[in-house]
């Protein structure tokens, strides 16, 4: 039983996702003291400097592990995108029970429990380990980050890229998928442990996300709508490219994603969920106001046409 204040490490916080969730366990550190971990020996050199307290960590070296859990009562695992998840996730698993952490909150996929798509599959066989390890544990189920609005499905050519024919997904923004994280870490397994929770904010496709981000931007931005063959042909030729993040195998299986969810495999996931109002206590999060406030982002990750000179 815990004693004293929780120290929660936070893996991956050097990322998007990882860096959030610390910053906002750092606004509770009367209730939590957050430990930020991260394979790069001068992200970590940076925090400590700052007073800030944090390990190596490389889930690539299970040596590392040892030291970097030892006090630690609360973990937050989010794996890279990579097939060397499933093993990153299992031993990062073992050596958490093995220092007896008291809580693992993993960050997931919007899957049913039955996926076939691989990558889906592997977090779901991730899943199944950690519950079977004895350490309790909470699932998060964020769907499609909006922040994929900047990367992998940002505008190209002025477009909004789309291979998913007509076919709408869950959208959901990170900063939820971070303060649903922290909330969890925060109130710990008394409160949280094995439970689920599904994080899905809007359902769009293509055409209605791109209204939305005109809107936003103030200029129109079509849908340029694909099949996820179409896509693969254009990555083929070298007229579009994989996120430089993701692992090649990785981004393959994404491809199945699109593919099912273009075929209406994946229509099962069209839904919204109201877990973030009930676990925050306020409104998720919508599309419209994630654009708004991240307008100049999107605007810098486009590649746009150029504009008409004007008077």
């Amino acid at each position: 039983m815990e004693s004293t204040k929780p120290r929660v490490l936070v893996l991956g916080s050097t990322g998007l996702t990882g860096s959030a969730i610390a910053a906002d366990l750092d606004d509770a550190s009367d209730r939590v003291e957050v430990v930020r971990a991260s394979r790069d020996a001068k992200a970590v050199a940076l925090w400590r400097s700052e007073g800030r307290p944090a390990v190596q960590l490389d889930l690539d070296d299970a040596r590392t592990f040892a030291a970097a859990l030892e006090g630690i009562n609360r973990l937050f695992v989010m794996s890279g995108y990579t097939v060397a998840m499933t093993h990153q996730t299992k031993t990062i698993t073992d050596a958490a029970a093995d220092a007896g952490v008291g809580h693992i909150v993993h960050l997931g996929i919007f899957g049913n429990g039955r996926s076939t798509d691989p990558h889906f599959a592997w977090h779901e066989l991730v899943e199944r380990y950690i519950e079977g390890s004895g350490v309790p544990w909470t699932h998060l189920h964020p769907h499609m980050f909006m922040e994929n609005l900047l990367s992998v499905f940002a505008l190209r050519e002025g477009q909004l890229p789309w291979p998913a024919g007509d076919k709408p997904t869950g959208w959901i923004a990170g900063e939820d998928i971070a303060a649903v994280a922290a909330k969890v870490l925060i109130e710990g397994p008394a409160d949280h442990a094995g439970k689920g929770y599904w994080m899905s904010t809007d359902v769009l496709n293509g055409a209605q996300a791109a209204a939305i981000i005109s809107e936003a931007l103030g200029q129109t931005i079509p849908a340029e709508v694909l099949t996820p063959e179409e896509m693969l042909e254009a990555v083929a030729a070298g007229t579009a490219s994989t996120p430089s993040f993701m692992e090649g195998h990785y981004a393959l299986s994404t491809f199945e994603w699109l593919r099912q969810t273009y075929d209406g495999r994946m229509d099962y996931a069209a839904v919204t969920t109201t877990a973030v109002e009930e676990l925050l206590g306020r409104p998720p999060i919508h599309l419209a106001e994630w654009a708004v406030r991240h307008r100049d982002a999107l605007l810098a990750a486009a590649t746009l046409p150029p504009q008409p000179a004007t008077a």
